[in-house]
C-alpha cells in the first residue's frame, strides 16, 4: 500500500492546487462539510484567477488502511403507512436465526415489503414507491425498522424519503437486479478505502461544481427581451450575440442614439406614411422656398440697414444740409436787394425753372434764358425789360447756375434718392410677418420669437434712421445668426427630404425604408437599455470566470486514476468470485464473462457479456432461467466482496429456474447464512420446502414467516401454511382454537359465520390428513415440493396395517369433498362440529400410536 500512496502523492502533485487542498482535508476530516465546500469553491475561483499560492499534499501509507467491519441484522418492520397496499396491524418479525423465509401468496404484500426496504436501505434501481391507490394521496409514507448493529438494538423511522445510513450496507436482490451487469453496466458495491477516497473526492468535486453553479445561478440574467421585429436587424443580431468578449467600443457603437437619428426616424415614418410622395415633395419644396425667401429677405434688409449704409445715409443727409447752407449764404448776397420776400427760396426756384422752360420752349425759342436782348419782355409779366430788370435776371440766372447751387442740387438729389429707396424698404411685421413664418412650417415658438424680434428691430432701425444726425446715434445692428442657421439647417433637411420623396415617387423602396427605420428604432431601443446591456455583459464576464474555475472540477482525471487502481484492486477479484459463484450455482457451462467496461464520474462500471460473442446482447441470447442464474451469480460475486456482515435480502430468487438451479441457489443461500442474515421472500411452497430440507441437513432451523392479504390491507403476518408447519401443532390449533371459535359463533347466534368457520376447518383438516399420509403413513419417503426421495425410510413402511390405510382413506374421502365446488341441487352436508372434533381426535391418537409403533411389527 505504501507504493500506492507514493504514486498517489506524485499524481496529486500534478493536480490543481485547490484539489490538493481538498484531498488533504478529506484525509484529515473524513467528511467535507458545506462550509468546506464553500471554502473550496472560493479557492477554486482564486486559482482560476491565478491568485492561489502553491499547495502540497501527501498520503501516508496508513491513509487507506481497511477498518474492521461490524455486524448488522434486521429484526422487524412495523407502523407502515402509505406504502403500496401494506397495512399490517402486527410487525413483520424476521426471527432470531440467520435464514428467514417470508412466504405469501401473490398480492399478499411481499413486493411491497421489498420495495420499502430498497428505499430505506438505498438499494440500486429504487423505482417508484407508490402510495395505496385506494387511499387518499395525502397519507404520509412512513415505516419503522428495528435492527441490531454490533449487537445493540436500534430503530429507524422512515418518513417517505432518504435512506438510513446504518442500513445502507444491506444488499437486496430482486427482478430489477437482472438489469445490473447483465442488461446494462453498473458499479460494484464494495470499494477498498483508497477507491472510496477517490469516490469521496469526486463527490467533493461535484459539490464544488454545484457550489459554483449556485454562484452562477445567483447572477440571473436581467437582459431585456428585445421585441421580435427588431431581432433581425444588424443591431438586433449584435444584441443577441453579446458575450463576455463584448467591448466598450462595441457598446458605444451600437447603443449610441443622437438627435439626428430621432429626426431620421421621424422622416422615415413620415415618408412611409405618405400616400402621395410626389405631392409631398412639392409641399416640402414650397416650404423650403418660404424658408429661403425669409432668410434672403432678412439678409437683404440687414444689408440695406447695415451700419455702413446707415453711415452713408447720415453722411448724405449731412452733405445735403451743408451744401444747402453754402448755397443759401450765396443767395442772400444775390437777392439781398430784392424788394420781395422769398426770392431764392425753393418755391421761387420752381417758378424760375418754369419760366426757363416756357422761354426756351415757346417765347424765345433757340435763345438763351433769360433773353435780355433789345425789346425783350419778361416771360412772367410780359412787360418790356428795363436795363435794371435785365441785369437782375442775369444775376438770378448766374446764381441758379452757379457751382454752390449746383452742388446743393446734386447732394439734395442723392439724399432724396436714398430716402426714397429707404422708404421703399417694406420690412414685414405683425400679421404679415406671422404669415410668412407660418409658411416655413417651423413650429418652434422660440424660433418664431427670435425671427419676430429680428424683423421688429430692423423696422425700428429703418423708421429711426431719418432722425439720426450722427453715426453715434446708430443703434446696434440685430443679430440673425442663430435663427438663420436653424432656418438654413431646416431648409437643407427639407431639401433632402423632398429629394427623398421624389425618389420614393420614382421607385418602390418601401421595404428598404422599413429596414432602415427598424434599424434606427432598434438602435434607439438599445440606447434606452444601455445600462441593462452593460450589466448583462459584466454578468457574462463574471460567469465566464466562474466557468473557468469550474473546469478544474472536472472529474475525468480522478475517474481515470480510480479506474487504473480499480483494475488491480477490484476487477480481478470480482471476476474470480463471479466464476466461483457460477460454478457453485451449477452454471459453469454458461459462456459469459465479466469485465470492466469504463469509468464514469469515478464510478467503475462492470458488465457481463457472452464469451466470444460480445456483439450479441446477453439478455437476448440466454434463456430466462440462464439470465436469472447469471444475475444471481453477479449479485453474489458483487456483495460477497464486502467485509461487512450486512444482511442479504432475496425477492423470489428462483423465479424461472428449474429444480437443479433452484436447489443450487438454496444451498448457496444456506451457505451464506452461516455468517450473515439471509431473508428470502417467496410465493412458492417448493422454495420453502427446499430451504427447510437443505437447512435440516446443515442442522439449521430456518425461521418461516407467513403474510397474507386482509380486508384492511396486505402484509399482515399470519400462521405458516399447514403444508409446511408441524402437523401436531397445526392439529392442536384446529382442535383447541378454531373449533372453539365455531362454538362461540354458534353461542352468539352467528350461524352463517359459524358455518364459514366450519367449512374452513374441514378444508384445513383435509390438508393435515394428506400431510399425515406423506409424513406419517409413508414415513416421509416422498414429499411434495421436495426433490429428494428418502429411500432409507422405506424400511419403516413395514409397520403399515390395513386399518391405518382404511382410517386415512375414510378421512380423505369424507373431507376432500369440501375442496371442490358443490352442486346447487345436492351440496355435501357439513359435519357437525362435534363430529369434526371426533375425527380430529381420531387422527391425533392414530398419529401418536403410529409414530411409536415399531417397524418390526407386522
Amino acid at each position: 500500500m505504501s507504493e500506492v500512496s507514493a504514486s498517489i502523492t506524485k499524481w496529486f502533485s500534478e493536480r490543481p492546487k485547490w484539489l490538493q487542498i481538498a484531498a488533504t482535508r478529506l484525509l484529515e476530516q473524513t467528511e467535507i462539510s458545506d462550509m468546506d465546500v464553500a471554502d473550496l469553491a472560493s479557492l477554486c475561483h482564486q486559482e482560476a484567477e491565478g491568485k492561489l499560492t502553491q499547495a502540497n499534499s501527501s498520503f501516508p501509507a496508513s491513509a487507506f488502511s481497511q477498518s474492521t467491519a461490524g455486524s448488522l441484522r434486521l429484526c422487524s418492520i412495523s407502523d407502515i403507512e402509505g406504502v403500496n397496499a401494506l397495512a399490517p396491524k402486527k410487525p413483520l418479525e424476521f426471527g432470531k436465526g440467520n435464514i428467514t423465509v417470508v412466504y405469501g401468496h401473490n398480492g399478499s404484500g411481499k413486493s411491497g415489503y421489498v420495495r420499502l426496504l430498497k428505499h430505506v436501505c438505498g438499494a440500486r434501481n429504487l423505482g417508484t414507491l407508490h402510495r395505496n391507490v385506494y387511499k387518499p394521496p395525502s397519507v404520509t409514507q412512513k415505516a419503522s425498522i428495528a435492527f441490531e448493529k454490533d449487537g445493540a438494538a436500534q430503530s429507524h423511522t422512515w418518513l417517505g424519503q432518504g435512506i438510513c445510513d446504518d442500513l445502507s450496507s444491506v444488499d437486496i436482490f430482486d427482478t430489477s437486479f437482472g438489469r445490473v451487469f447483465v442488461s446494462s453496466e453498473d458499479e460494484v458495491s464494495y470499494e477498498p478505502p483508497v477507491l472510496l477516497f477517490f469516490s469521496s473526492l469526486i463527490e467533493v468535486c461535484e459539490k464544488v461544481a454545484r457550489a459554483l453553479d449556485t454562484e452562477s445561478n445567483r447572477h440571473q440574467s436581467k437582459k431585456p427581451n428585445m421585441p421580435s421585429d427588431k431581432k433581425t436587424t444588424v443591431e438586433g443580431i449584435w444584441y443577441d450575440s453579446i458575450s463576455f468578449k463584448t467591448t466598450q467600443r462595441d457598446i458605444d457603437k451600437h447603443c449610441s442614439f443622437e438627435s439626428k437619428d430621432e429626426t431620421e426616424i421621424q422622416n422615415l415614418q413620415q415618408r412611409l406614411a405618405e400616400q402621395s410622395p410626389a405631392e409631398k415633395a412639392k409641399q416640402l419644396k414650397k416650404q423650403n422656398l418660404h424658408i429661403d425667401t425669409l432668410v434672403q429677405d432678412a439678409q437683404k434688409y440687414l444689408r440695406q440697414l447695415s451700419d455702413q449704409n446707415c453711415r452713408r445715409i447720415i453722411a448724405a443727409k449731412q452733405k445735403s444740409i451743408l451744401k444747402k447752407l453754402a448755397a443759401d449764404t450765396a443767395a442772400d448776397k444775390v437777392f439781398s436787394s430784392s424788394h420781395l420776400d422769398g426770392i431764392g427760396s425753393d418755391v421761387w426756384k420752381e417758378l424760375w425753372e418754369a419760366a426757363r422752360s416756357y422761354s426756351i420752349a415757346a417765347a424765345y425759342k433757340e435763345l438763351d434764358y433769360p433773353n435780355v436782348s433789345d425789346d425783350s419782355r419778361c416771360v412772367l409779366c410780359n412787360q418790356t425789360l428795363s436795363q435794371d430788370a435785365k441785369d437782375r435776371l442775369v444775376s438770378f440766372e448766374s446764381f441758379v447756375k452757379g457751382e454752390l447751387q449746383l452742388a446743393f442740387k446734386i447732394a439734395d438729389k442723392r439724399y432724396k434718392r436714398i430716402c426714397k429707396l429707404l422708404n421703399g424698404l417694406n420690412i414685414p411685421i405683425d400679421q404679415f410677418l406671422k404669415t410668412r413664418i407660418d409658411a416655413t412650417g417651423i413650429q418652434q415658438e422660440e424660433f418664431k420669437t427670435r425671427v419676430t424680434e429680428y424683423f421688429t428691430q430692423l423696422k425700428a432701425r429703418k423708421d429711426q434712421l431719418a432722425g439720426f444726425d450722427s453715426n453715434e446715434a446708430i443703434p446696434a445692428s440685430p443679430e440673425p445668426s442663430k435663427w438663420v442657421e436653424e432656418a438654413r439647417s431646416q431648409s437643407k433637411n427639407l431639401g433632402e427630404l423632398a429629394a427623398q420623396y421624389e425618389e420614393d415617387a420614382k421607385s418602390d423602396n418601401r421595404d428598404e425604408l422599413n429596414k432602415t427605420l427598424n434599424s434606427l428604432l432598434t438602435k434607439k431601443w438599445l440606447s434606452e437599455h444601455r445600462e441593462a446591456i452593460e450589466a448583462e455583459i459584466n454578468r457574462l464576464k463574471l460567469l465566464n470566470q466562474i466557468e473557468k474555475a469550474k473546469k478544474s472540477t472536472n472529474t475525468l482525471a480522478l475517474s481515470k486514476k480510480k479506474g487504473e487502481l480499480a483494475e488491480a484492486l477490484i476487477t480481478d477479484a470480482f471476476l474470480q468470485r463471479f466464476n466461483a459463484e457460477l460454478k457453485g450455482l451449477s452454471a459453469s457451462h454458461v459462456k459469459v464473462e465479466l469485465l470492466k467496461s469504463k469509468v464514469s464520474k469515478g464510478r467503475v462500471l462492470h458488465k457481463l457479456q457472452l464469451r466470444g460473442a460480445a456483439r450479441n446482447a446477453l439478455a437476448d441470447v440466454l434463456s430466462e432461467g440462464e439470465n436469472r442464474i447469471v444475475s444471481i451469480a453477479a449479485f453474489l460475486a458483487d456483495v460477497t466482496g464486502k467485509s461487512s456482515q450486512a444482511p442479504f435480502i432475496f425477492d423470489d430468487p428462483i423465479s424461472s429456474l428449474d429444480q437443479t438451479y433452484e436447489e443450487a441457489v438454496v444451498k448457496r443461500l444456506i451457505e451464506l447464512s452461516h455468517d450473515k442474515q439471509v431473508i428470502v421472500f417467496t410465493h412458492r411452497l417448493s422454495l420453502l420446502g427446499t430451504v427447510k430440507h437443505f437447512a435440516e441437513k446443515k442442522s439449521i432451523k430456518p425461521d418461516v414467516v407467513s403474510i397474507r392479504s386482509t380486508d384492511w390491507g396486505t402484509g399482515e403476518p399470519a400462521p405458516i401454511p399447514l403444508s409446511q408447519g408441524e402437523i401436531k401443532s397445526a392439529l392442536n390449533i384446529l382442535m383447541n382454537q378454531r373449533y372453539q371459535d365455531i362454538k362461540n359463533a354458534n353461542d352468539n347466534g352467528e350461524f352463517e359465520y359459524a358455518e364459514i368457520l366450519l367449512k374452513s376447518i374441514c378444508s384445513d383438516f383435509r390438508i393435515l390428513v394428506e400431510r399425515s399420509i406423506e409424513n406419517d403413513l409413508l414415513c416421509g419417503v416422498v414429499q411434495r415440493f421436495q426433490r429428494p426421495v428418502m429411500t432409507l425410510k422405506l424400511k419403516e413402511l413395514a409397520k403399515l396395517k390395513d386399518s391405518d390405510c382404511n382410517l386415512l382413506d375414510s378421512l380423505m374421502t369424507k373431507y376432500s369433498g369440501f375442496e371442490h365446488s358443490q352442486p346447487t341441487e345436492s351440496p355435501i352436508e357439513l359435519p357437525k362440529p362435534d363430529e369434526l372434533l371426533a375425527d380430529m381426535v381420531a387422527l391425533k391418537e392414530w398419529r401418536e400410536e403410529y409414530l411409536k409403533r415399531p417397524a418390526s411389527v407386522a
